[in-house]
């Protein structure tokens, strides 16, 4: 790896620990620079714009986030075994800034705009991926179903975390465990 690689990533690193503890809203390009200890002039010698630089450091974030989650894991699991272990994930405190982070982004990718869109897409396929790893499927069901279904229902639960609706996501763990005896 050339100099002006491992610069680029000793850059991302520091940027990724400011915008982990400060958000999207107060990511300027000055106050990144400044988190790195650098110019915002230099910061565009090492990344082509603002863009490449956000999308580069967010997929950074994401990749941490999925080794934290991956951290007790080992091999697959089922459904009704993941998704409790997600949920008792987000309450983690060192999982918090990044499910704070996400819910920021997916605001702004709402809206369409760039990079925080094509941002968000890449992360939320970023964590189906982490499903197809990770979550074991019964016999007779689809693995593409399965997969995005709990992908849908932990961002719906990281959702409801964030407006503290914790009995809700209980009783939606609960039926989570009554649809394979029905």
């Amino acid at each position: 790896m050339d100099k002006k690689e491992l610069k680029k990533r000793e850059l991302t690193e520091s940027m990724k620990t400011y915008i982990l503890e400060n958000g999207l809203a107060k990511s300027s390009l000055r106050n990144l620079a400044k988190a790195s200890d650098t110019s915002d002039r230099m910061l565009l010698h090492y990344f082509q714009d603002k863009e490449e630089l956000m999308t580069d450091v967010l997929q950074a974030i994401t990749q941490d986030l999925i080794q934290l989650l991956k951290a007790n894991e080992t091999g697959t699991w089922p459904l009704k075994t993941l998704i409790p272990y997600l949920s008792q994930m987000m309450k983690e405190p060192v999982i918090k800034p990044y499910l704070n982070l996400w819910l920021e982004l997916m605001a702004e990718a709402s809206k369409k705009e760039e990079p925080y869109y094509s941002a968000a897409r890449d992360i939320a396929s970023s964590f189906k991926n982490f499903y197809k790893e990770v979550l074991m499927v019964e016999p007779g069901q689809s693995k593409e179903h399965m997969d995005a279904f709990a992908l849908v229902l932990v961002e719906g639960m990281v959702m409801m975390d964030a407006l503290d609706f914790d009995d809700d996501i209980r009783n939606a763990l609960g039926g989570l465990n009554e649809l394979g005896e029905n």
